[in-house]
């Protein structure tokens, strides 16, 4: 090997050696003069190789807390960051790995696992009406972020155990969201359960612009009470087969989203 390759790899292992041990906190102060971060960062330890935050904010969106990162080195030199993500919202694990662009700011997500309890997505979604039950897990196989918006997605949300109480507790057994995306950035949801009083069969679709259509059938079991039918009734409306259907149009902006 000729020495120039010596001199070449001598630098290479230098600068590497050199970006992977600069604290995380000088990195970030860096970034906002050059660049508008999308999210606000706190309590930054260690480096930008492996480091720590006590919380990231970003608006409109539940705040992570107790992060911690793994950075592979590489993507440094190519403007990007690619790391091992661990972090809690409302005290739950959430980890995975991500891939963001320093120069355009989108974020790439795979691998995603989560779980939380029904009633912390009702207090995180701040939905005032009736009491979740269950608990909830996630697996987002790919998540990608542009801006405030989700470009793409692909993963599947379970809820387990569902149970919905406002006059009376209603069990839906085993709740199944299938999430995917489409070219035009779409977000595409499959729903589908197993168990219950309640039987679910239904899909929705949220443009980028906010504006979701959804399409649900609400078919009651032999053990459906009286005052079930009667509460489906007030919001879908029954189809001769016995089932209530629901079809509905709107913007997310105007639940407060």
């Amino acid at each position: 090997m000729k020495p120039r390759y010596y001199i070449l790899i001598a630098v290479i292992s230098y600068l590497f050696f050199t970006l992977t041990n600069v604290p995380a906190a000088k990195v970030l102060t860096l970034l906002k003069s050059y660049v508008e971060l999308p999210a606000q960062i706190n309590g930054i330890e260690g480096s930008l190789w492996n480091g720590s935050a006590q919380a990231v904010v970003i608006k409109n969106q539940p705040t992570l807390k107790n992060i911690s990162w793994s950075i592979n080195p590489v993507s440094l030199l190519l403007a990007q960051v690619s790391a091992n993500v661990q972090a809690h919202v409302e005290g739950q694990a959430v980890n995975g790995h991500v891939n963001a662009s320093l120069l355009s700011g989108s974020v790439d997500i795979s691998d995603l696992r989560a779980e939380l309890t029904a009633k912390e997505l009702q207090q995180l979604m701040n939905l005032p009406f009736g009491e979740l039950q269950g608990k909830i897990s996630l697996e987002i196989q790919q998540l990608s972020i542009e801006g405030q918006n989700i470009a793409r997605i692909n993963g599947v949300a379970r809820w387990n155990k569902a149970k919905f109480t406002l006059a009376e507790t209603v069990s839906l057994g085993n709740i199944q969201i299938k999430l995917d995306s489409d070219e035009d950035k779409n977000i595409l949801a499959e729903i589908s359960n197993k168990g219950g009083q309640i039987k679910l069969q239904g899909e929705a679709r949220l443009q980028p612009n906010k504006n979701y259509q959804l399409d649900m059938k609400f078919i009651p079991s032999k053990n459906s009470t009286p005052n079930i039918k009667q509460s489906l009734a007030m919001f879908a409306k029954r189809q001769t087969n016995g089932s209530y259907r629901l079809k509905q149009n709107g913007n997310l902006r105007q639940l407060g989203f």
